[in-house]
């Protein structure tokens, strides 16, 4: 079954610094990884990249920091106050949270440091400003579940080839 528009897609992946090869995620870390092909669930030019493909299919991918996660953007980085998280039992560095933006659109921000009542936050991917190498392999590949796609994401159940 090729890859196509509202077909899950699972890979597994490692992610590289292109300049310094450094390792910067692997799914062997975590497992799969999983997405719905054409939703924009994830980078757009892998999604690209992988249109057409089968699974088994294994391929590496250069991307700009642009095609990828874009440039740092020192406007995401954010001083906040302890009030701000009132709806948080605990605050610490590295928790994510997701904040809405003036457009309406959502930013993943990841808390960065925690002093007394300052919280700095970063709205920048990780690897935003990074050149970028990807090497994927396709090991599985589905016609998505209507509820999957009502959703926008897909659920975690027994896969089918």
């Amino acid at each position: 079954m090729k890859i196509e528009k509202n077909r899950v897609v699972t890979l597994e992946f490692k992610v590289y610094d292109k300049e310094s090869h450094e390792l910067l995620e692997d799914t062997q870390d975590v497992g799969p990884f999983m997405y719905i092909q054409g939703i924009g669930a994830f980078v757009p030019k892998v999604e690209e990249f992988l249109e057409g493909k089968e699974k088994g299919f294994k391929g590496n991918l250069d991307l700009d920091m642009e095609e990828a996660y874009g440039d740092y953007d020192e406007e995401l980085l954010e001083e906040m106050k302890r009030s701000d998280f009132e709806e948080f039992d605990d605050i610490y560095e590295g928790m994510e949270f997701v904040a809405e933006m003036d457009d309406g659109s959502e930013v993943i921000y990841t808390v960065t440091e925690v002093d007394g009542d300052k919280i700095m936050t970063d709205g920048n991917h990780p690897f935003a400003g990074r050149n970028l190498t990807f090497e994927v392999l396709v090991t599985g590949v589905r016609e998505a579940e209507e509820k999957e796609l009502e959703h926008g994401h897909v659920h975690f159940h027994g896969f089918e080839d």
